[in-house]
């Protein structure tokens, strides 16, 4: 009887593991004919209770991947959207500086200019780098600032747009305006509402 009983135990777990490994197995080939760039969750007809925390599991790593790769597309739209108008001032600068002949007094105008442009587009990098940190789940910093100050540095750094473009830009605001927020954060606001104001 235990000589029958043993090889009927071996196949009954046989088939017992092999039921429970079909599920996974349909997932692998589900995993490996799935294109890269897919977006929508995994789905398996009839699986079993077990492998049921698997697929969520692996469903939400999925849509945490996605959010991440959203999250870096924005940030590129956003790098090229922000930089081209400090790279646009560079180039005037530059341009000025080799039109200049033998002005030197304006040819080192023009590169000192040039090298403000060059910080401050370090300075928005820096920026978009945070905005970055920022998506990515960091803690915002909240302290009072006054946004007069950021107004008047986001003025005048897109002044040369709005001179390009014959258009006047001012500011008229207090001396003085405390609020409480993040000087990044608030810095991308204006810039984004006045950039929109000169196109539009």
């Amino acid at each position: 009887l235990a000589a029958l009983a043993l090889p009927l135990l071996a196949l009954l777990a046989w088939w017992a593991i092999r039921r429970t490994l079909t599920p996974l197995r349909a997932l692998g080939t589900q995993l490996a004919a799935r294109p890269a760039h897919a977006q929508q969750p995994v789905t398996l007809a009839d699986a079993p209770a077990e492998v049921t925390p698997v697929v969520s599991a692996l469903n939400g790593l999925l849509g945490r991947i996605d959010t991440m790769l959203e999250a870096e597309r924005r940030f590129t739209a956003d790098a090229a959207h922000e930089l081209r108008t400090p790279i646009a001032a560079i180039r005037a600068q530059a341009q000025v500086a080799l039109a200049a002949g033998g002005d030197h007094a304006q040819r080192r105008h023009a590169l000192q200019a040039t090298l403000q442009c060059c910080d401050r587009a370090t300075h928005l990098v820096e920026q978009l780098l945070t905005l970055s940190r920022l998506e990515a789940g960091a803690a915002v910093t909240r302290r009072p600032l006054d946004l007069s100050v950021i107004a008047r540095q986001v003025v005048g750094e897109l002044a040369p747009k709005a001179l390009q473009r014959q258009q006047d830009l001012g500011l008229d605001a207090p001396s003085a305006c405390t609020v409480e927020g993040d000087a990044t954060l608030l810095a991308v606001l204006l810039r984004n509402l006045v950039d929109n104001a000169l196109r539009y």
